[in-house]
């Protein structure tokens, strides 16, 4: 059996992003906001950093205002777009596109106006397009003998579990295949 579990992995790359301290801005005093185990002293003007997922509480709150939170605009979706059309491997992403575009796109939505819809409407299209051409590109190299190293380095986390749990399931399919013993049958 292999060492690799995909569903702890997925979960340990949602877990690594929302750990992932970003600035904050205090919009209110506070003396103690309880957020989980966590006791935060807010003081309107202050800046620190907390982790996300504290950070995005404290802003639904109106609380504080996240500060240079990375975010991919759709010029910028359509540049990648079009440079992953040309190339014949996966090109080199930001480690977090997906869960910032998702956020980005979970942000849009929760506007009631028509630009509003037409930009998260846009926005989805072309993250779809983007993750379908990736993932053509990802179970080709699953399929690849030897090592793949050069080739996937550009993958971010989520498409490098998507390639390690491609990779494993199509091996030990293929040993099954190939051992067909009275004691492992083949189906």
């Amino acid at each position: 059996m292999s060492e690799f579990d995909p569903d702890l992995e997925l979960q340990r790359i949602v877990f690594d992003f929302e750990e992932k301290p970003v600035q904050i801005k205090c919009l209110i005093d506070n003396p103690e906001v309880q957020i989980g185990d966590r006791k935060i002293k807010l003081i309107k003007g202050s800046e620190f950093e907390v982790p996300l997922w504290v950070a995005r509480i404290l802003a639904e709150q109106k609380a504080v205002e996240i500060k240079n939170m990375k975010s991919f605009d759709i010029p910028y979706m359509q540049t990648i777009l079009w440079d992953e059309s040309k190339s014949q491997t996966p090109i080199e992403l930001d480690p977090d596109f997906y869960p910032v575009v998702s956020l980005q796109i979970e942000e849009v939505a929760k506007k009631t106006d028509s630009y509003a819809l037409r930009e998260r409407e846009r926005m989805e299209a072309l993250l779809k397009d983007i993750i379908s051409k990736r993932r053509f590109k990802i179970i080709k190299l699953s399929q690849k003998v030897g090592d793949p190293s050069p080739f996937i380095k550009h993958l971010t986390p989520e498409e490098l579990w998507l390639f390690k749990t491609l990779k494993d399931q199509l091996q030990q399919w293929e040993s099954s295949l190939l051992d067909c013993s009275k004691n492992n049958p083949c189906f």
